[in-house]
């Protein structure tokens, strides 16, 4: 009982009131299941859809114009999920979506900075990878904590951020850290991050992540929430302070990125009833 209470009093003390979201424009419809997005400057981003899109990634700007498309040609598009990039433009492509927690082929694509390049089809370096602690495929329904939408680059390591699918739901994110260079690697989990949600798994559940351009922020997003990680040390993301961001409608939220230190971009899929498919714009309180 008594941890149950302090459990409950840890969430309570990091609830903040809900936060604006501006919205800023419609995305076309070739990305009407966008799935990830990374700046490429305070006016445009990279996006991509779901499972089972082109192994293409477009270049859009904040007033939802398409400015360019990128063929990856050796990339294949099982479940696409989120995109990254490190401090020399370089991009990672994570095709990670693994919803039956069974799937032995994780694999994130990394395609030079397209800033240099000149033609419209680029080769990727393959990276490929598995969980240091998953042993079953798929592992019993009460250890179904392998599916992942969220992949960050800092400090030369790739992070994954597990989306939680237990049964029953015990609100659990558990990161994961791997090089970031081509090849095969075992992904070791550093950290887990108890959402303090127990009820509907899609209200506390991973989708995306991004770190802030200085590194000292770190957002976790779910279908109406963000969680802001900051003063911690190193890659303990989970062992400083964070504070919770309600958002003010809930929608299929799948893609995060920060635009400088107090901005971050966030895009939603469409849903059958056609809402959705929409860049918005958050401003962090502090």
């Amino acid at each position: 009982m008594k941890v149950s209470i302090s459990i409950l009093l840890i969430c309570i003390a990091f609830q903040a009131k809900a936060q604006e979201l501006k919205l800023l424009c419609r995305l076309p419809k070739l990305v009407k299941e966008t799935s990830g997005i990374e700046e490429n400057g305070p006016n445009a981003f990279w996006t991509f859809n779901d499972s089972g899109g082109k192994p293409k990634v477009y270049l859009i700007n904040k007033n939802g114009a398409l400015l360019k498309t990128l063929t990856i040609k050796n990339a294949w598009n099982r479940d696409w999920e989120d995109i990254a990039k490190d401090n020399k433009g370089n991009l990672y492509i994570a095709n990670i979506g693994n919803n039956n927690n069974a799937n032995k082929d994780l694999t994130i694509f990394k395609i030079p900075d397209p800033s240099t390049l000149k033609s419209k089809k680029t080769q990727a370096q393959l990276i490929s990878f598995r969980y240091n602690d998953q042993t079953s495929f798929p592992p019993s329904k009460r250890r179904l904590n392998f599916d992942a939408e969220a992949l960050m680059w800092h400090n030369n390591h790739l992070y994954v951020f597990t989306k939680n699918r237990t049964e029953p739901f015990d609100g659990k994110t558990h990161v994961y850290r791997m090089p970031d260079k081509p090849g095969k690697h075992v992904a070791k989990k550093i950290g887990t991050f108890d959402t303090c949600g127990r009820g509907d798994m899609t209200d506390h559940w991973i989708t995306a992540c991004d770190i802030s351009p200085n590194g000292s922020k770190l957002a976790l997003l779910s279908s109406d929430k963000v969680w802001i990680f900051y003063d911690f040390k190193n890659d303990d993301f989970f062992k400083g302070k964070h504070t919770l961001i309600h958002l003010p409608h809930k929608t299929q939220k799948e893609a995060i990125c920060f635009i400088n230190e107090k901005t971050l971009y966030i895009t939603d899929e469409e849903w059958k009833d056609r809402t959705g498919r929409n860049l918005y714009s958050l401003e962090l309180p502090f």
